[in-house]
């Protein structure tokens, strides 16, 4: 199990006055847990991304705004949603093990959406510039 520090130190990428949804990180650690005893070959069958979003749509958000916030969501869930989490979890996996979606496009990870935004902002620019 994580302490509060080591949580709070995985979300140091998030800016002041943002805000995490704590659930995604238990929903995370229960995937971790519950496939931990797989082998190499049924591990790569898993779309891990499928099956934490399967699992969060069958729990209750838990925000926080802070540090502090984040441990201490953290730890009521643990408190008050293990057991729907670790169900969720369990039927998330078995649900894409038994039908995998093979032809979804994923969703582009913020950093790409910047990336390819400040792109477009500097050509932008350049093709601007030689109009004058």
């Amino acid at each position: 199990m994580q302490s509060v520090a080591e949580i709070g130190q995985r979300e140091n990428m998030y800016q002041a006055n943002s805000y995490k949804n704590v659930m995604e990180l238990l929903i995370d650690n229960e995937i971790d847990l519950q496939t931990c005893s797989y082998s190499q070959t049924e591990a790569q069958k898993i779309n891990r991304i499928e099956v934490a979003t399967y699992a969060l749509n069958r729990v209750p958000p838990l925000y926080a705004s802070s540090q502090e916030g984040i441990g201490l969501q953290y730890e009521r869930g643990l408190a008050e949603f293990n057991d729907r989490i670790k169900a969720a979890v369990s039927q998330a996996l078995g649900k894409v093990l038994q039908n995998p979606v093979s032809n979804s496009t994923p969703l582009p990870r913020l950093e790409e959406v910047v990336e390819t935004e400040v792109a477009f902002s500097q050509e932008d620019l350049k093709e601007i510039s030689t109009w004058f």
